[in-house]
């Protein structure tokens, strides 16, 4: 196999991303086993992995146009049927497939740039701190034990003793 990680062949893996190849068709082109070993190249050489960043970026820019384009192109939408002009909701639908797709794919590649914005705002007074409120809750015991509480004063301010006791009979 000829040597992969050459100047020549930089250009032409990011060309092909930028124009909306996948990785693995790049392989194919290029006459590798496995797409990994584009990856890893770029995982290895910084200067190699600017580039294949910014074709990644150039390619979720051409998607973008690909959506416009699909959205806009309506000539296989309608069909005709026994003498009469009918939706083709199969081609509607691959349409549909196509464009949510181009859509998920770009927002998990530039999350920054396409992917949803989530934001989170907390209003009150400004003059006044939040609050936060701790609330402690009895949680059932994991241990095989039986759970025995002393009978002192309700009034009392300080909470019931507890221990746990082995169960009578029960391996330990």
């Amino acid at each position: 196999m000829k040597q992969l990680r050459t100047t020549d062949n930089a250009e032409r893996i990011c060309a092909l991303l930028a124009e909306g190849y996948t990785l693995r068709q790049i392989a194919r082109e290029l006459g590798l086993r496995s797409a990994s070993t584009i990856v890893n190249w770029a995982n290895e050489d910084t200067t190699f992995r600017e580039r294949y960043a910014r074709a990644m970026e150039l390619r979720c820019e051409r998607m973008a146009d690909e959506i416009l384009e699909i959205s806009d192109n309506a000539s296989n939408d309608w069909m005709e049927r026994e003498g009469l002009i009918v939706p083709d909701h199969e081609n509607v639908q691959r349409s549909r497939l196509r464009v949510d797709s181009r859509k998920w794919l770009m927002s998990k590649m530039l999350p920054k740039k396409f992917g949803d914005k989530v934001t989170q705002e907390i209003t009150g007074d400004p003059n006044a701190p939040l609050l936060s409120r701790i609330e402690l809750i009895a949680v059932p015991a994991r241990h095989p034990g039986v759970l025995i509480e002393d009978d002192r004063d309700e009034a009392a301010m300080t909470p019931p003793r507890a221990c746990l006791l082995p169960r009578s009979g029960g391996a330990e």
